[in-house]
Order: structure tokens, then C-alpha cells, then sequence
């Protein structure tokens, strides 16, 4: 496994302006994800400062990167391209290449957690929409809601699943989704609206296709805060009452 050249080519993704880049906080709660050792941003900075260490992102991105077992890494990895990848696609799948090949001599890749999508990385995704909002920046909004729910729903799937985890397109993913869901109220005999299950798929297309028509990453007219609003809101309440069967 060639970490050095599989960092390198994450690191062009992360480091571009725009849906791919992560900051440092970002970057440290991905890795806190694996890793709840990892201190607060400020903290973290300031000890590598006391021990003369460099504080550029790529210096102490690879330093800590580097430190966690390999199993880790592999998981920091498939959690960044799971959520940004779909943005530089090229990238994306040059970084699982290298990753699948790994796979097939070392054994099948760990399997995701089921805290993978808990309530922190909720948060950090709905104070990033909500900042867009408060800056007038309502198309990043969008593009946020878009990659939140693809993130999510790809874990969700690859944990509870699995046969449909080469599905890449958020429709799709929402039907299987809620068909999964269906069956475990059924199975177990709890009664429920029909409509609450619908509304997964209704929000997840509200959110393509604005997304389509009015994101910063697609032409189209200018997105109007009431779309953010309302989609930023859906987003949290569809994420929240999906958590329940993770």
C-alpha cells in the first residue's frame, strides 16, 4: 500500500478551494471519526508549535494522517472521497484504485462503524450550511445538502445494505432506503403514516433538483434563501429520523 502516493493524490482534492477543500477542523474531525484521541483544532496546533513541528496543513495533515493504523487510514480515506469524491470524479477513482488494489492482497476493506454519521458530523454540515446562508452564498448551500444526504446515504447503505452498495445516484439510493425501512416497521408490527417513508424520497428530490438547477457547481438561476432554508431544514429532519435504523 503506497500511503505516500494515496495521501498526495487526496491532498490535491482537499486543498482546492471550493466543496473539496478541508480546513483543519475538518480535516481533524474526520480523522476524529476513527481516531477520539485527535484534540480540538487550536490545541492541536499549539502542541505541535511547543514541539517545533510544522504547522503548514500538509506537514501536519500527513504527520497525522500517517499515524494512525492503516485500517484507519483506509477509513479516513473512503470517509473524505464518500462525500467530496463525486466532485473531481477522475481523482476520485485513481484514489480507489489504489485502494481496491490493496484490498485484494490484504483482505476485504473494515467494515463502517455505525457511528460513522452520528449527530458531530450532523452539526459540522448543517453550521456549514447555515454560514452559507448567513454570507448569501444559497447555490453552496444547496451543493451542501446534496453532498451531506450522498455522504449519508452511502454509509447508511454500505452498513444495512450492502447488496445495493454499488448504487451511486441519491434517488436510487433514497427508494432502497426507504424500502429497507418499511420492511423493519413491518417485520416488527409498528404501524406508521405511509407518508412519513414518502417523504424520504420527495426531500431527497427536492434536493437534486434544485441542486441541478440553482447549485454554484451547475449553471442555472440564482438560488433564493427561502430554498436553502427550507432544504437545510429537511436535510437535518430526514438525516435525524433516518439515524434511527443505522
Amino acid at each position: 500500500m503506497n500511503w505516500v502516493a494515496i495521501f498526495n493524490r487526496l491532498f490535491e482534492i482537499i486543498n482546492t478551494q471550493g466543496d473539496t477543500y478541508y480546513g483543519g477542523t475538518r480535516f481533524l474531525n474526520t480523522v476524529r471519526e476513527v481516531n477520539y484521541g485527535v484534540p480540538a483544532y487550536q490545541t492541536f496546533i499549539d502542541e505541535r508549535r511547543q514541539q517545533n513541528k510544522s504547522t503548514s496543513r500538509r506537514d501536519y495533515y500527513f504527520d497525522l494522517f500517517m499515524e494512525q493504523p492503516e485500517n484507519d487510514r483506509r477509513q479516513i480515506v473512503t470517509s473524505i472521497l464518500d462525500t467530496v469524491g463525486h466532485l473531481e470524479p477522475e481523482k476520485n477513482e485513481a484514489i480507489r484504485q489504489l485502494l481496491g488494489q490493496a484490498a485484494q492482497v490484504q483482505g476485504p476493506q473494515a467494515q463502517i462503524p455505525e457511528d460513522i454519521w452520528n449527530s458531530d458530523r450532523l452539526i459540522e454540515y448543517l453550521e456549514r450550511m447555515d454560514t452559507s446562508i448567513n454570507e448569501g452564498n444559497y447555490g453552496h448551500t444547496l451543493t451542501l445538502s446534496y453532498t451531506c444526504l450522498e455522504g449519508f446515504y452511502k454509509s447508511f447503505i454500505r452498513e444495512r445494505i450492502p447488496a445495493q452498495a454499488a448504487l451511486t445516484e441519491l434517488t436510487p439510493m433514497a427508494v432502497q432506503i426507504r424500502n429497507f425501512i418499511k420492511t423493519q416497521l413491518d417485520a416488527n408490527g409498528i404501524e406508521y403514516p405511509d407518508q412519513v417513508l414518502t417523504l424520504i424520497s420527495t426531500v431527497t428530490n427536492a434536493v437534486c433538483n434544485a441542486r441541478n438547477n440553482f447549485s454554484d457547481s451547475h449553471s442555472g438561476n440564482r438560488a433564493e434563501k427561502w430554498v436553502a432554508v427550507y432544504l437545510r431544514d429537511n436535510v437535518n429532519s430526514i438525516i435525524k429520523m433516518i439515524l434511527n435504523f443505522i
